[in-house]
């Protein structure tokens, strides 16, 4: 909301004082109110999070709907006065704007994660969304703003026109997830609703009035100027007209109240503003104002027209797309025009003031209890979501469901979700206490990853859980791999144990867990161990995560767009994910305690996997089909040539001649599994385009690399200007990233050996800095080659004498 939240009946507005109500000191307070755990849910209740100063309209509006939401309260002057994971372990609802975070954007950005860290399920309502008219701050306020949507499990606008806003702030900040978080923003209207009826005006009345702070941008200079307009008008003759503001002026804007009287005097008005108003007083000056008007056209969502409305009044309001809603959902409530009629709507409503009150027909809503109740249904939710891919197995996915029923140590309650991979007939959950839902697809083969990603998008978790159809998990899986997940964005995988299940799902007393274990694979065993659990986890660790026992919080998943649903058959998506989230940031986690036990023995040690030459091409075949996307070289092997390169580079060869593009393209493609993009290059035929036709091979393209191609490759390296690349900053697999957060480390181990002066005109960003970035707001490396690892190509350069020179 832009221009505040409403008084006495709905949402109060910032620039009226607040009734203290509920709320408790304002440095930190936590207080119960009959809050009770959701049903199917474990740990304390609901906490409903309002930070910010009594009197700020997001902090007015949080109380004004907190008696429905039945949940504990927490009361802070700012979010960034909490300590690090304040949060932890509770399910919390949090009022957001990002004056109520911290001094701004980016260490509000900061303040959430820190704060938030550890919350099991979490769910924001955001005020003041961003738009065009926040100027230079739009970008900051963007990215703060799409990635608190992005790392919440539930949003909350207050308008379509709102979610419009948030949509255009993730389709720039938060691409790759923007579609997935608009799936899961739900519109709660700001609570409106009668106040006692509004008195009428003792004389006729002769104020223009707005309501709020007073900062730039409200359009109260358009009200100045409309109403000096319409004082002219013939029917309000003899009558002295005045514009008001009910509030007082925002910190740091007190010059606009002189610059706002000097420009109604020069056009022979007057303009005041009260000051700050106590809620007390409100109601009379609401009911007495000549012509209640609303002309900000910037708005996100308004609390003053809302308190208008309230107070019974129905007030003058530029048309706007929020302003268009607000009357499309309650038709009669306004009086919407158009910017150059403000001043003709407003003399109108001084001559006839009977068009200013609200007609007793006109149906406000939501009420404040209507619009908690329904925050509340949004807020309570499973902490965890166990998507189980199925496929005609009732019998172990019974097992399964029982076992699921009797975990224990869930923080925030679990749910289940079974993904029908077609089944002739759906699978039967009814004996299961938790909650369950089924979906299902069509039946095109074994399509495991898109089952997989068919459940995952019908979860509400936090955190998402996968156990294979013939996979079952101990009673301490579940909690275990929660833990991992919440502690950072991580893939975490559990430990998959054999045993022949089947006796212990026909029942007849077999104990749980199986008493007699099957050999676990060896090699599995030793890359853990080798790696710490993968705490020391390195560009080769996807290998050593199975989809069959893992786990990854909601953000991560969004973030990677789950499996690659192009990968059919057995195997392979389970190491193609890996990979995809390890470039994008994401720690990578073993938990031993997560045990889920799987029917029979691994592939290596199944009876009729004992002949080497099905074995063989059973994983050869997996290799194949991963080899196009996945071009680590235990995969992909040396020296083939695939759409998808181990390494982008971007030739911003505007300006070049055909021989310089020909030169810088081949010293890259000298340096291994390259792909070449050439940006800002025309369609000539004796140009770089002519080049790239006739040099063919699937290495070079015209463009930019797309998305899905950026985020498989381990670096983009970015040519800014026309020079030969002599090498890359890394050493050959598989020693390239190990030991390096970036990838950007010297082949002595000595550390990254790029710089932060651009000289040489070659960047160079390892995939997982940027996801890094992303995901944990850590800062990127110097990203610059040194200048003496390139060498200028002239604009006459002849192609064969170079060659000559660079054997």
């Amino acid at each position: 909301m832009t221009d505040g939240t409403p008084g006495p009946g709905a949402a109060p507005d910032p620039g009226v004082a607040a009734d203290p109500g509920t709320a408790a000191d304002p440095g930190v307070a936590a207080g119960r109110t009959d809050g009770t755990a959701a049903a199917g849910s474990a740990g304390p209740p609901l906490l409903h999070v309002v930070p910010g100063p009594e009197a700020h309209g997001v902090v007015r509006h949080g109380l004004l709907v907190h008696d429905a939401l039945a949940a504990d309260l927490l009361r802070c002057d700012r979010l960034d006065a909490l300590p690090d994971g304040a949060l932890a372990g509770r399910s919390v609802v949090v009022q957001v704007t990002d004056r109520v975070l911290a001094g701004d954007p980016d260490a509000g950005l900061v303040t959430w994660r820190r704060v938030l860290r550890g919350a099991v399920r979490v769910s924001v309502v955001l005020h003041d969304l961003p738009q065009a008219s926040d100027g230079r701050w739009r970008r900051a306020r963007s990215t703060l703003y799409a990635t608190v949507a992005a790392e919440s499990d539930e949003v909350v606008v207050a308008s379509h026109h709102e979610r419009l806003l948030l949509a255009a702030a993730l389709r720039w900040a938060r691409p790759a997830s923007a579609r997935q978080v608009l799936a899961r923003v739900h519109v709660i209207p700001l609570p409106v609703e009668r106040s006692a009826p509004a008195a009428e005006p003792t004389s006729p009345g002769t104020s223009v009035v707005t309501l709020g702070y007073v900062y730039p941008g409200k359009g109260l200079e358009e009200v100045v100027d409309a109403a000096a307009a319409a004082a002219r008008d013939p029917r309000l003759a003899g009558r002295a007209v005045e514009v008001r503001n009910l509030g007082r002026a925002s910190d740091g804007h007190d010059d606009l109240v002189e610059a706002l009287t000097a420009r109604a005097a020069a056009a022979g008005v007057s303009w005041s503003t009260t000051g700050w108003v106590d809620d007390e007083d409100l109601p009379g000056l609401l009911a007495g104002a000549g012509v209640p008007v609303a002309a900000h056209q910037h708005l996100s969502a308004s609390g003053s027209i809302a308190t208008w409305l309230a107070a019974g009044r129905r007030p003058v309001v530029l048309r706007s797309r929020y302003a268009q809603e607000l009357a499309d959902r309650m038709p009669g409530a306004l009086t919407l025009v158009d910017p150059g009629r403000l001043a003709e709507a407003v003399a109108d409503a001084l001559a006839d003031p009977a068009m200013t009150r609200l007609d007793p027909s006109v149906r406000l809503g939501p009420s404040a209890a209507e619009a908690g109740r329904l925050l509340g249904e949004v807020a309570r939710g499973p902490a965890v979501s166990v998507v189980v891919p199925y496929y005609r197995d009732q019998e172990l996915l019974d097992l399964i469901l029982r076992r699921l029923d009797a975990q224990t140590g869930v923080v925030g309650g679990l749910e289940v979700v079974v993904a029908d991979d077609g089944s002739p007939e759906p699978p039967d959950v009814s004996a299961c206490a938790l909650p369950v839902r089924v979906v299902r697809q069509e039946d095109l083969g074994f399509r495991a990853g898109a089952a997989r990603n068919l459940g995952a998008r019908r979860a509400r978790g936090r955190v998402l859980l996968f156990v294979d159809g013939d996979t079952v998990p101990e009673d301490g899986y579940a909690a275990a791999l929660q833990r991992v997940c919440l502690a950072s964005p991580a893939l975490a995988a559990g430990r998959r144990r054999h045993a022949d299940l089947r006796a212990v799902a026909r029942g007849g007393g077999r104990p749980w867990p199986p008493v007699e274990p099957l050999a676990e694979p060896g090699w599995l065993a030793d890359g853990f161990a080798a790696s710490d659990d993968l705490r020391a986890a390195d560009d080769g660790s996807f290998r050593y995560v199975l989809s069959a026992v893992m786990a990854v919080p909601r953000v991560v998943w969004e973030v990677v767009g789950g499996f690659d649903e192009g990968l059919t058959g057995y195997g392979g998506e389970d190491w193609d994910l890996a990979w995809r989230t390890w470039l994008a940031g994401a720690d990578l986690r073993h938990v031993p305690g997560a045990v889920a036990w799987h029917d029979g023995p691994d592939l290596a040690g199944r009876p009729e996997g004992q002949e080497a030459e099905r074995l063989a091409r059973v994983k050869n075949g997996e290799t194949s089909r991963l080899a196009p996307r996945l071009p680590h070289p235990l995969v992909r092997g040396r020296g083939w040539v695939h759409e998808q390169p181990d390494v982008v580079v971007v030739l911003r060869a505007g300006g070049w001649t055909p021989g310089q593009v020909e030169v810088v393209t081949e010293s890259v493609l000298r340096l291994g599994d390259v792909g070449v993009w050439l940006d800002g290059v025309g369609e000539e035929e004796d140009g770089p385009a002519g080049l790239l036709r006739a040099a063919g091979g699937g290495r070079v393209h015209l463009g930019l690399p797309p998305p899905p191609v950026l985020g498989r490759a381990r670096a983009c390296v970015e040519v800014t200007r026309p020079v030969v690349v002599l090498r890359l900053p890394w050493a050959p697999y598989p020693h390239d990233l190990t030991g390096t957060v970036d990838g950007t480390g010297s082949a002595d181990g000595a550390g990254s050996v790029l710089v932060a002066d651009d000289a040489s005109g070659v960047r160079v960003v390892a995939t997982r800095s940027r996801g890094r970035r992303l995901l944990h707001g850590e800062p990127l490396p110097a990203a610059w080659l040194p200048e003496g690892w390139v060498e200028p190509v002239d604009g006459h350069v002849v192609v064969e004498r170079w060659r000559q020179a660079h054997p």
